[in-house]
């Protein structure tokens, strides 16, 4: 027979369970809140010390660092986002030939076409469908991503909100954590100091390192003389983390299209930037950003990145690398205790 105070503690458990549970799924809709809240804490609480030793209040450093997040990446992202619309729009006009450049596009498909063909007279593509196909479907992701504008500022408010209160009150709430958690206080400091690292490693340094390649590609293809350099720098951003391959996949078309279409100097220049500016910046940046972090092979976060917007949406651009990750500083306390 059970006795009382066992099933007292039963009870206790099963409303607890039940209340953590409801917990759960009311803060569920605010996941990419939490998300992005957390990343930039971590990202810069140094800097938010740094000015709590200059102006001596918390509140007041936690309001000066929220107030830099906000123009370094707000108005930034602002402007790039729509010049990218901008660029992507054009581009599709060019393609579907409705553009002055129309011409300009068929004859740069047509001399790919038969660069194919002397390599296998059998090869046969259709370099303008396919393009075109690819940009219908990135411009159809686009405009599902700005039709929610609205949730999105919304969004983006809360979260700095939430920013406010994790910097002022980030180490109190580290503590009532820890104080709950079932687990040995020794090990959720090293799973919080592990966790810390992985997000410092992976999203600062991977992310920043491929965002900072597609602007640099960027500035080449506005000097040398690429159309649509807003639209093609983010993409080569993106295919900055692809292992092996990167910004090449986007810079060596970029090259070609300048010789096909006569500009050999433009061609040679932005050869010279790709592989000085652009390539020597990750033998730079990597060792600096990800080296002392905890190592994630890159195809991992490639992966992490793209199923994580598949999974969460847009903020899986950040929850992917993030919950990589969580799996590999939970590994890493694994292999240290047992």
């Amino acid at each position: 027979m059970i006795s009382k105070e066992r099933l007292n503690h039963l009870a206790f458990i099963g409303l607890l369970i039940g209340v953590l549970a409801l917990m759960f799924f009311i803060l569920l809709p605010y996941f990419n809140v939490f998300i992005l809240a957390g990343t930039l804490a971590i990202i810069f609480y140094p800097l938010y010390r740094k000015i709590t030793e200059a102006v001596k209040k918390e509140w007041l450093a936690a309001l000066i660092t929220v107030t830099l997040v906000i123009a370094i990446f707000l108005l930034p992202l602002i402007f790039f986002g729509f010049q990218i619309l901008k660029e992507a729009g054009q581009l599709y006009a060019d393609i579907t030939g409705n553009s002055n450049n129309a011409d300009l596009v068929t004859r740069v498909s047509d001399s790919l076409q038969k660069s194919f063909s002397a390599i296998g007279p059998g090869i046969s593509f259709d370099f303008n469908q396919m393009i075109k196909q690819t940009l219908t479907w990135m411009l159809g992701q686009i405009g599902n991503i700005f039709s929610e504008i609205t949730q999105v500022t919304l969004g983006f408010l809360l979260s700095m909100l939430a920013l406010y209160y994790l910097l002022k009150d980030g180490s109190k709430l580290i503590k009532t954590l820890i104080c709950i958690s079932p687990l040995k206080d020794t090990d959720d400091q090293k799973i919080l100091n592990t966790l810390k690292t992985a997000v410092q490693s992976v999203v600062l340094g991977s992310l920043t390192i491929a965002i900072i390649q597609g602007v640099l590609a960027g500035i080449g293809f506005y000097i040398f003389g690429v159309p649509n350099g807003a639209f093609w720098s983010a993409v080569a951003a993106i295919a900055a983390l692809i292992p092996f391959v990167g910004t090449s996949l986007i810079l060596a078309p970029a090259v070609a299209y300048l010789a096909i279409v006569g500009n050999f100097s433009g061609a040679f220049g932005l050869l010279l930037w790709s592989a000085t500016a652009v390539g020597l910046i990750d033998n730079i940046l990597t060792p600096k950003l990800i080296g002392r972090g905890v190592k994630v092979h890159p195809l991992l976060i490639l992966f992490s990145v793209l199923g994580g917007m598949s999974f969460f949406g847009p903020i899986g651009f950040l929850a992917g690398p993030i919950v990589l990750s969580l799996a590999f500083a939970l590994i890493e306390i694994h292999q240290q205790t047992s």
